[in-house]
């Protein structure tokens, strides 16, 4: 199999290329990680960073909270839209691509940050829990969490080397 890889168009779209199975399963996950009943993905909507300052939590929840919702609704249905176009790579068994509007990047971003910090609070893990590779056995909600923040990290990690000028990338 080949290496996974990212490619920009002439149109400016990225596209992942020779993702492995684990990839466009975790992609697949998405709709239902970005859920609004998803245990743990609203936290970052609906936390204040006020803490026990009263006042200024009511001034979040009333002026901030809004727009952070709608500005993850619409990250949230760009994202689902674009699933649309995950398919099976040319002549690869196992691999897959996804082409995304450049204009989608920071969509995805954002969707796929909010998925992992969402699996993370709802499973309690740890920076500890993270640091070591993904259980092979998958005997529990809390080993599937663990690889599913891991792929979707590396998600991440190749749009934002595809949104890199072509000077900085090696």
């Amino acid at each position: 199999m080949r290496e996974p890889s990212v490619d920009r168009t002439d149109e400016g779209d990225v596209v992942l290329r020779n993702l492995p199975a684990v990839f466009a399963y975790a992609l697949r996950q998405l709709p239902l990680l970005l859920s609004d009943d998803a245990p743990g993905v609203r936290c970052r909507i609906e936390q204040s960073p006020y803490g026990e300052d009263e006042e200024g939590t009511e001034d979040w929840v009333r002026h901030a909270t809004p727009e952070l919702e709608h500005l993850f609704v619409s990250a949230r249905k760009l994202v689902l839209s674009d699933l649309s176009r995950l398919e099976p790579e040319d002549g690869l068994q196992l691999a897959f691509r996804i082409s995304i509007p450049g204009a989608h990047v920071n969509a995805w971003l954002s969707a796929l940050g909010a998925a992992r910090i969402g699996l993370g609070d709802a499973h309690g893990l740890t920076a500890d829990d993270m640091d070591g590779p993904p259980s092979a056995e998958f005997r529990t909600e809390r080993d599937r969490a663990v690889l599913l923040i891991h792929v979707l990290g590396w998600a991440q990690a190749l749009l934002i080397h595809a949104d890199r000028p072509d000077d900085e990338n090696p």
